[in-house]
Order: structure tokens, then sequence, then C-alpha cells
């Protein structure tokens, strides 16, 4: 349609018909603004649902981080605990180590433990997600600071909890009775002593997780926190056993960053 108003514009110009090439002129002027806009407002309504879409993802992601910071919070006393109960073993048995009783869940063998901790995978999805569409970019530039923080937070996490996992099994060999000499037994509570100390880095580091969502803005509703937490393997665990744990209240304190 444009060409064909192009086309009767250019005939006007030979033939000098000012009026109507001014008019033409105009309608070609027009309608191209007209079509830029629409465009313009189109992509402005898709990136607005993107950028929506995004901000609901990663509110859901935060908030799966935020609950498993605040159960680890809540048991850390308790994996202190167990920590203290293995090296007083050690230290109380004499040529031959008393073994250490064997926890499972669910009554069956698999899955035997004993030193139970929580064992979490922190998400990223909705955050890659985030970075690739570009909608990082459209956020408002604290929030980005918190969430680059945050996520940054996330990987020396990960690399100290798989330590602390690759601890957890190694530990099975004290349900044996190993025969024990001084430099055994140092060498059992040399590791314990380094696994109550990566615990207590990750307390630390799970207390400023908090910091980092409180900051963001997007704190779930501290019921559903509790209520989930109170599902969890580990807690109940420590339930059972009697071992001291912090209140929900004292571990949903943040830690500064």
């Amino acid at each position: 349609m444009l060409r064909m108003i192009f086309k009767r514009a250019v005939a006007k110009l030979r033939g000098q018909d000012w009026m109507a090439i001014s008019i033409e002129l105009g309608i070609v002027t027009l309608g191209v603004l007209v079509a830029l806009a629409a465009q313009q407002w189109a992509e402005e309504r898709s990136w607005s649902h993107k950028v929506s879409s995004d901000r609901a993802a990663l509110r859901d992601e935060l908030g799966e981080h935020y609950g498993y910071a605040v159960e680890y919070r809540v048991v850390y006393p308790c994996l202190q605990a167990q920590i203290d109960r293995l090296q007083d073993r050690v230290l109380s048995s004499k040529t031959v180590l008393e073994p250490a009783p064997v926890y499972h869940e669910d009554e069956t063998i698999e899955d035997e433990y004993v030193f139970r901790k929580p064992t979490k995978y922190y998400p990223t999805d909705a955050w890659q997600e985030a970075l690739n569409d570009g909608v990082v970019r459209r956020l408002e530039p604290a929030i980005r600071r918190q969430l680059a923080g945050h996520y940054a937070a996330l990987v020396n996490l990960a690399a100290m909890d798989e330590l602390n996992g690759e601890a957890e099994r190694q530990l099975m060999v004290l349900a044996q009775p190993l025969q024990l000499d001084p430099s055994v037994q140092y060498s059992i509570i040399g590791e314990l002593t380094r696994l109550k100390g990566r615990l207590q880095w990750l307390d630390t580091s799970n207390g400023q997780l908090l910091d980092y969502i409180e900051h963001i803005g997007m704190v779930p509703p501290a019921e559903q926190v509790r209520a989930v937490t109170l599902r969890y393997g580990t807690f109940r665990f420590c339930k059972a056993q009697g071992l001291p744990m912090r209140s929900f209240e004292e571990a949903m304190q943040s830690i500064p960053n």
C-alpha cells in the first residue's frame, strides 16, 4: 500500500501537483510512525511479560534457597553435637574403636550413615534464564548487585558442601571396630575437626544468603519455610535423637554480608 502511495506521489511530483504531493507524503510519514509505534508497543509489552515471568521464577527459586538456608541454620547445633559425639567416641576408645551406631531411613539399609547433615542442591535455572533473556539488565541496579552476589556465593557453598559430602561418606568407617594407635586416632580427630570448621563456614554462608534475599525483597512467608523444614530428614533425625537445634526465629536472623 505504501508503495502505491509512493508511486502516486512520484507521478504527481512530475506533474508538479505540490498540494497532492504534500498530502501523500504526510500519509506515508504518518503510516511509518504508526507502524513504528505499534512495533515499539508490542516489544515493550513482550518485555514486560518476560520481566514479570522471570521475576516470578526468581522469587520461587530464591524462596527455595531461603528454605534450605533456614533448615541448615536450624540444625547446625545438631551437626556440631554429632561431631562432638564421634570425637568423644574416638578419644575414649583404647586400642580398638567402639563402633559408632549406624542410622538409616524408613527401616531400610539404604543410605546408611553415622553422621546426618542436610544435602541440598541450590537451583540456579531461573537466574540463568533471566541472564540469557537479558531481563537482569532491566532490573534495578541494587537488585542486580544483590542477585549477582547471592548466586556467586552459591558456587563456593556448593564446593564446600561437596567436600562435606565426601567426608560424610568416609565417616562410615567409624562404624567398624578399627584398630587404633595414636597416629590413626590423631588422623580421625583431625578430619572431624576440619569438618566442624567447614560446617561452621556453611552456617555463616547460609546466614549471608538470607541477607541477600532480604535485600532483594523476595523472602517467603515464615510459616511456609517452617512447614517445609519440619518435613526434612535431618530435622527429623535431630529431633528423634534429642540433639540441640536453633529456634526458627533465631535461624531466620540473617548475617550481614
